[in-house]
């Protein structure tokens, strides 16, 4: 009760801080830019508006836990940031409108948060600058707000590959584009010099982008994938304890995380963590006897990751209904590896016909309705069964 209490007072903070900064904005404009005391009140129901939108969309993130960045940084991480950039778009607003570098703005929080709420977020640093200019900003306005929301899209898909020359690309077209043809229209005499304040807006666009996803890469992505790979070792501390105590259940754990990497990856799911929850899902015995109470207590020793946690709940806990595909593809590997263990221990010579029998336990599974509630669709069942399928000669090991 007095966490929930500490928590909802650091949310009103947050809160607070938002509006205190929107009515300072407010006055900024109008101190420095000389406006008229109406156009700065619209401007200051305006942005608190919009504050409303960015906290919705920024603790929806947190609820539905689609923050790019997982819960590695403290949540007043983004409102101080989203602070110091809405400051600073009042200083950019004293440069060239055609060296706006909002681009980095949409990019930087929605890296810090999801792409709504960095949409949301950067519209409205770049609201607070325009609303410092004249009427003939706006068409770059819609430039910027058109190439930073492309940027926010396509740049929050970069995964350990580090693939960003054709999301990078496609912004900097925009950019380009959108630059090249307003200034066209909206120059009385067209020369060189006019281009020279977008040339350098784009270099320094890229140079920023660059440094800004490689350093979410190495902290977000790749943290992440490091953890996996500790946590995935079968020669670790707890799955060594695992195999001296159960070698049955060690010996079938290897096996199904055989099948979650080959099925994981035909379905280009997160392979390391659904491998962590093939490798764990037997731990239970450690405790005793393999139930989700003693899963848990070891896991949480282990300090696994949440998404991990789920996972194996939902595998293990019967009151708990199937709904991560994860856990559906760990489910299936399991009861493949089971089933064939099954029939080779009753019967060690036996020629089984695979195909039947990888589409009977298909069938049977999903006619139970044990997975009506799982986001997995029959293409991806379908996926599964082919690489169950493909694997023939590994099912001589399970003998």
């Amino acid at each position: 009760m007095e966490e929930s209490s500490a928590t909802r007072k650091g949310q009103i903070k947050y809160y607070i801080l938002l509006i205190l900064v929107s009515i300072a904005v407010a006055a900024g404009i109008y101190f420095l830019y000389s406006v008229s005391v109406i156009r700065a009140l619209e401007t200051l129901v305006i942005v608190v508006l919009g504050q409303i939108i960015v906290i919705f969309t920024y603790e929806s993130g947190i609820i539905y836990d689609t923050l790019l960045t997982g819960h590695i940084y403290p949540k007043g991480r983004f409102y101080i940031v989203y602070v110091i950039l809405m400051a600073g778009s009042l200083v950019i607003a004293q440069m060239p409108v055609t060296a706006w570098p909002f681009v980095v703005v949409f990019v930087l929080l929605t890296i810090l948060s999801n792409i709504p709420c960095g949409v949301v977020s950067g519209c409205m640093c770049l609201f607070v600058a325009s609303s410092a200019m004249d009427v003939g900003v706006y068409p770059f306005i819609y430039v910027y707000m058109l190439s930073g929301i492309a940027a926010a899209v396509l740049v929050a898909y970069i995964d350990e590959r580090f693939k960003i020359g054709l999301p990078l690309s496609i912004v900097v077209i925009i950019l380009l584009t959108g630059l090249c043809i307003t200034v066209i229209t909206s120059a009385q005499v067209i020369s060189i010099e006019l281009f020279l304040y977008p040339a350098i807006n784009i270099a320094i666009t890229v140079i920023l982008l660059i440094f800004i996803l490689k350093a979410y890469s190495a902290k977000v992505i790749f943290k992440e994938k490091d953890e996996y790979i500790e946590l995935n070792d079968p020669e670790c501390m707890v799955l060594t304890e695992l195999k001296n105590i159960a070698p049955d259940d060690y010996h079938k754990t290897v096996h199904v995380v055989y099948f979650c990497d080959r099925v994981s990856a035909a379905l280009d799911m997160d392979a390391p963590k659904i491998k962590c929850a093939g490798l764990y899902h037997r731990v239970g015995m450690i405790g005793g006897a393999y139930n989700w109470e003693n899963t848990r207590a070891v896991c949480e020793e282990q300090n696994l990751p949440e998404d991990v946690m789920t996972i194996l709940r939902e595998f293990e806990d019967p009151s708990v209904q199937i709904k991560q595909p994860e856990t559906a593809v760990l489910y299936m590997c399991e009861c493949v590896v089971s089933s064939i263990q099954y029939l080779f221990a009753k019967n060690k010579e036996v020629k089984l016909d695979y195909p039947s029998l990888i589409e009977a336990i298909f069938k049977q599974r999903i006619e139970s309705g044990l997975f009506n509630d799982c986001d997995m669709s029959i293409r991806q069942f379908e996926l599964m069964k082919k690489v169950f399928v493909g694997e023939k000669l590994y099912y001589d090991f399970l003998r």
